[in-house]
């Protein structure tokens, strides 16, 4: 049975799940993205899953139903904080601009690329699984905005909506422990606790689509734990749903979370044959269809195990000494209790997919074993899951008898959450790398001007090299978008005050601009501090 809390839970899932499905299905079948029909298809699966689910209802909850609903709603008010009121997503690099790109390309023209010639363009998102960008858009569409100011608060959501999640995995895990509650929240703070694995992941990596992704491994995570609970098709089907929008969204998370439901579905032999294996069809059978059809549509899609990059390494001062010393205890506890088996099969699983990722890495030369460390960010959530095992038993060590344990994990749980709220409350607005003024100016320059010409006099070297691809539409593959010294703000300088250089420019800050540049430009049109400018002498360049 599931809780009141759960059921809210699934319906946040399924309709998010159902409304990627609904778009993918529509580029699929060669229409173009119609945000009406998805939000209809998506509100009724919903609605069926719900009332089904609400039959087998346990409504004795309400104090687990205000924690989960306090959790999401602070969460997702502090991550809201950071780029309010403007709601620019505040990270940087290039992963950020891809992103960026692919969600443009489909507002633009109604659909997914479907020409492998757009590679010259958009490079490897010709080929990315695209959940977090569909939805972007057409969650943007709902609202009468656009998905770069949608998509920022959509992955804000699915965070908090995470965070719920993990509450709810612990309050089963404890469910025969009068501390469930307390024990349950504890492991929802204590997630939250390497603030750069799961808040910096987006605020400052841009990884947008791997940060949505993990909501639906963690869903998936929560319907193995309900289905061995109480094996049946309806937590089954839960995992089906969040498994395929895994995969569509960011398809790395997909192998642990099966793993885990296989390993499930294996030991329990007081289940029948049949049953069980109509269960492990029900879950795994979505994500396996969703895999098959993108792969036949998508050649280069599986190059994505082969990806290097930037990922954070696992060490202490990333994920810090509490969450560390909570962690390890909690792991070697669960080796010998019975009720965290689960968490200790998905951390298997993790470590077994990362393992794996390494060697190919290793074996394709890659310069990092990327997506092996990309592992530990779901790892953190099981691993926080331990660290609330760890605090049980330390209290029941500590304080033996039953009252004053419940009180003492109590105590714990709002001491956690007033440090980890603290610390939320208290992280620095981070300046984005993107604004609607340089959107403004971006998008007049691409009507107005040959865009190859334009330079970029930014700040920051993100800015430029975003608004040469995902606002300019330059190609990806070209000499001057694969050069680091065409977007790096000093020397971008220096060819302005040198003559002959190429004729336009987008500014940050005309206000700004050193004087000698100032003094030898024309503005050709002006959008707040922004601008785009001509130089007065130049050389010929594009029409």
């Amino acid at each position: 049975m599931f809780t009141i809390a759960e059921s809210a839970s699934v319906g946040a899932i399924v309709f998010a799940a159902a409304a990627i499905g609904a778009a993918y299905v529509e580029d699929r079948i060669g229409f173009d993205l119609h945000p009406w029909i998805v939000l209809a298809t998506a509100a009724a699966a919903t609605a069926a899953i719900v009332v089904r689910a609400a039959g087998r209802l346990r409504r004795e909850s309400i104090g687990e139903l205000l924690a989960f609903a306090l959790l999401a709603v602070a969460t997702f008010a502090a991550l809201m904080r950071l780029a309010w009121p403007h709601l620019l997503p505040p990270g940087g690099g290039t992963d950020l601009t891809h992103h960026l790109l692919l969600v443009d390309y489909i507002e633009r023209h109604g659909h997914l690329p479907r020409d492998p010639a757009l590679a010259k363009y958009l490079g490897e998102m010709v080929d990315y699984t695209p959940g977090a960008h569909l939805l972007a858009v057409v969650v943007g569409r709902w609202f009468r905005t656009d998905g770069l100011h949608t998509i920022y608060a959509l992955v804000a959501a699915c965070v908090a909506l995470k965070i719920g999640i993990v509450f709810l995995i612990a309050r089963r895990l404890f469910s025969r422990n009068a501390a469930a509650l307390p024990l349950a929240l504890i492991a929802a703070s204590v997630s939250l606790l390497p603030r750069e694995y799961v808040v910096g992941s987006f605020t400052h990596s841009s990884y947008l689509a791997q940060v949505a992704s993990e909501t639906f491994a963690v869903a998936m995570w929560w319907a193995a734990m309900a289905w061995n609970d109480e094996p049946g098709p309806m937590p089954a089907l839960i995992a089906g749903i969040a498994g395929a929008a895994t995969f569509l969204t960011w398809p790395v998370w997909i192998g642990p979370t099966t793993l885990l439901f296989a390993a499930l579905v294996v030991v329990r032999r007081d289940v029948g044959l049949a049953e069980r294996a109509r269960d492990a069809a029900i879950a795994c059978g979505p994500p396996a269809i969703v895999a098959a059809v993108y792969a036949a549509q998508r050649a280069g899609a599986a190059s994505i195990a082969a990806t290097t990059g930037f990922a954070l390494r696992p060490t202490l001062t990333t994920v810090g000494v509490p969450f560390a010393l909570l962690a390890g205890v909690g792991v070697g506890v669960s080796l010998v209790r019975r009720v965290a088996r689960t968490n200790l099969v998905l951390l298997a699983a993790i470590g077994l997919q990362a393992a794996a990722l390494f060697a190919l890495a290793r074996t394709r030369g890659a310069e990092t074993p990327y997506l092996s460390l990309k592992m530990f960010y779901l790892a953190v959530y099981p691993l926080a899951v331990a660290g609330a095992i760890a605090v049980d038993t330390l209290l029941r060590v500590a304080r033996r008898g039953h009252p004053r344990v419940v009180r003492a994990a109590w105590t714990v749980a709002i001491a956690f959450a007033l440090v980890v709220g603290r610390d939320l409350l208290r992280m620095p607005r981070p300046r984005p790398v993107v604004s609607d003024e340089l959107r403004d100016a971006g998008r007049w320059t691409r009507g107005h001007l040959p865009t190859e010409c334009v330079d970029y006099l930014m700040a920051d070297d993100d800015t430029g090299y975003w608004l040469h691809l995902a606002v300019l539409g330059n190609p990806r593959d070209s000499p001057r978008a694969t050069s680091s010294e065409t977007f790096e703000p000093s020397k971008a300088l220096v060819r302005w005050v040198l003559p002959d250089g190429l004729p336009y420019a987008i500014v940050e800050d005309l206000d700004a601009l050193p004087k000698d540049i100032r003094e030898h430009v024309d503005v050709l049109a002006r959008f707040g501090r922004a601008a785009v400018v001509r130089r007065r002498r130049s050389a010929p360049c594009g029409q």
